[in-house]
């Protein structure tokens, strides 16, 4: 009986069916064709600088503990040729081989189609880990509804890596770590997140996450002076105090000079590069495109300060110092400081003019017809609010001048190279009475 047990044991264990358990993703269980994405990343990316790029869906290289979603596929080459196209194209252009980017560039990609939310409220658009590999988020471009935005911060977020791993090799000068305090300004704060851009800016940070650590400056520096470019980096550094002034031309000078002492590496250069590149990534959009009702600007404001700022004709200043001077003779005490055009509908715009009394601004509104014919604006006065009623007599010289005009409207300032974008308002019939105004949405 027992030997006969025994053998029926045998017999059962040797049973060869297999069970039923599917292998984990990542560990045996997945088998995918190589298809035209695949292809163009081998290609583009893992050939010629051993980086590879995961696209399909692996949890295990994310934090399981938040959501996530995967990336849209149709969205990977486009993302990872912008990448290319602005971060390592220029750098291999300034150096003069592969080399460079072959021997410093992280070894791996990791897309997600969504951000990644954290409980101190802010969003993850992209990380690196030990200057190896980069997640990039937002893939999908749907965290603003806008995928030139997406795509500039996962190019930012390659520069601001890429810079990390070069002071990791080099440490950039010492130095750099105490501007902010040699000049009395805030120090980095672990809590870099709950300060507002304009902040950071007046305390001589160029980004809020330039104020977690000098690491996090130095690199937020090169990223920022890379995509921003030279003309638009002067115009925020000009936009804030002079102490502040101070602390991120003392940045810059450091930055320049450890590209060009320890990498051999004209900064200037590259960041012309990287502009050629983002400009041809991004053109310019046709200003018709750009401004009027329904469109990304859809309000121009017109003042008479700085004339470098908004530089305005003589004979527009003429009629606008005359206007300001007979709204002053009026016995209410009042100024005249800005007028604006609103585009609030395709056929109708107001003529706002902002006018001050005793440290308060009011609206005197202006209600016209208005008619845009390729980029040719008229205006035809309707009606005015009763702000508008009060000063129309002495603000006569603009509203008629609104009314004989048609307005060819131009770029007056490539607005990808600028942080105010600006457009110029030329009366066809009187081309040397123009007026300049900075676009809002």
């Amino acid at each position: 009986m027992y030997t006969g047990f025994l053998l029926l044991l045998i017999a059962s264990c040797r049973k060869e069916d297999d069970l039923d358990v599917r292998q984990p993703v990542g560990l045996g269980g997945d088998s995918t064709a190589r298809g035209p994405i695949d292809n163009w990343l081998l290609d583009s990316l893992t050939k010629p600088y051993n980086i590879s790029v995961k696209y399909r869906w692996d949890p295990w290289e994310l934090n399981l503990a938040n959501t996530l979603t995967p990336p849209d596929e149709s969205k990977v080459i486009e993302a990872m040729a912008a990448v290319k196209r602005v971060w390592i194209d220029p750098y291999n252009a300034e150096t003069g081989s592969e080399l460079f980017i072959k021997r410093y560039s992280p070894k791996q990609f990791v897309l997600v189609g969504s951000v990644e939310y954290l409980p101190n409220g802010t969003v993850t658009l992209g990380q690196a880990e030990g200057g190896n590999t980069i997640t990039f988020f937002d893939i999908n471009q749907n965290f603003d509804q806008n995928n030139i935005s997406s795509l500039r911060r996962m190019i930012h977020t390659s520069h601001h890596e890429f810079a990390h791993i070069l002071h990791q090799n080099v440490m950039y000068p010492q130095e750099y770590k105490s501007i902010s305090s040699n000049l009395a300004l805030t120090g980095y704060t672990s809590t870099w997140f709950n300060v507002a851009e304009e902040d950071a800016l007046d305390e001589g940070y160029i980004t809020p996450y330039a104020m977690a650590s000098p690491d996090e400056d130095f690199v937020e520096m090169i990223s920022a002076m890379l995509m921003e470019g030279k003309t638009r980096f002067d115009e925020i550094v000009a936009s804030t105090n002079a102490t502040a002034q101070e602390s991120l031309r003392q940045k810059e000078q450091i930055v320049v000079n450890y590209f060009r002492e320890v990498w051999n590496i004209d900064f200037y250069s590259l960041q012309r590069r990287v502009q050629a590149a983002l400009k041809a990534l991004v053109p310019t959009p046709a200003i018709n495109d750009a401004y009027g009702f329904g469109k990304p600007f859809t309000t121009a404001t017109a003042f008479t300060g700085s004339q470098a700022f908004l530089p305005q004709s003589t004979s527009f200043q003429n009629l606008y110092n005359q206007s300001r001077n007979a709204v002053a003779a009026l016995p209410y005490g009042i100024v005249l400081d800005s007028i604006a055009i609103l585009n609030v509908a395709a056929d109708a715009a107001v003529l706002r003019m902002y006018v001050s009394q005793n440290g308060n601004t009011f609206f005197a509104d202006f209600l016209h017809d208005a008619s845009n014919n390729n980029g040719v604006y008229a205006f035809s006065l309707v009606a005015a609010n009763q702000n508008g009623e009060l000063i129309a007599d002495a603000v006569a010289p603009l509203l008629d001048y609104f009314a004989d005009n048609q307005f060819a409207v131009s770029w007056f300032a490539d607005p990808s190279v600028s942080i105010h974008p600006r457009a110029r308002f030329t009366p066809q019939a009187r081309p040397n009475s123009f007026f300049t105004a900075r676009l809002r949405p």
